[in-house]
């Protein structure tokens, strides 16, 4: 079984989830603006740690995880796949597959009817979701029913890695994504991807 991370291992949105940060910082006057280092340098990778981290309250930090998700539902499908995601993820339809993300799962429902690939990933664990990505992981395994020893989390964050590690299912660090891969290395993944072809062969 496989569970994808889905921004920075699916789809390239980094330039674009920093411009709807941007946006949000600067509706509320507030200076300090996300940047892929600050990023790279995140232990927990999700919005509302990346707004904490620059410095806004829990509430703001909380609008500034909404407004992200209103600007991705915004772009519809806009947002592209990574190359040859698209052709792994159609080539996957016979095997459980299921996406355990930090974004809005209305943002990845919709990007993956357009490309056809809804009923090939029914299981979409999003943001809004209650649990931690630990717990969702879990969660994402008995909807398949299968052991957790039987699945791996693909991600690009060590965040990914250790929430895999603690759901008791392998971590796959994909090194195309938001961390670097001398990060994501230190965090002892059981794989490291260089390539999308590689997930194949993991």
């Amino acid at each position: 079984m496989a569970i994808f991370d889905y921004d920075g291992v699916l789809v390239d949105s980094l330039e674009k989830a920093l411009s709807a940060g941007c946006e949000y910082c600067r509706s509320v006057n507030h200076d300090r603006l996300p940047t892929e280092a600050i990023i790279g340098s995140l232990e927990k990778m999700t919005y509302f740690d990346l707004a904490r981290a620059i410095g806004l309250s829990k509430n703001d930090a909380e609008r500034y995880s909404l407004y992200t998700f209103d600007r991705f539902r915004n772009m519809g499908s806009a947002i592209a796949f990574f190359p040859e995601i698209e052709m792994l993820l159609h080539n996957m339809a016979t095997r459980n597959v299921a996406i355990v993300s930090g974004n809005d799962r209305e943002v990845i429902s919709a990007k993956l009817f357009v490309h056809s690939l809804k009923d090939t990933i029914p299981c979409i664990l999003g943001a809004l979701e209650p649990g931690d990505k630990t717990e969702k992981i879990g969660q994402a395994c008995r909807f398949f029913g299968v052991a957790p020893g039987n699945a791996c989390m693909i991600g690009d964050s060590t965040s990914d890695i250790c929430h895999a590690r603690q759901a008791g299912v392998r971590s796959i660090a994909a090194t195309w994504g938001w961390q670097s891969r001398e990060k994501l290395v230190g965090e002892n993944p059981d794989f490291v991807v260089d390539n999308v072809r590689a997930v194949s062969y993991t």
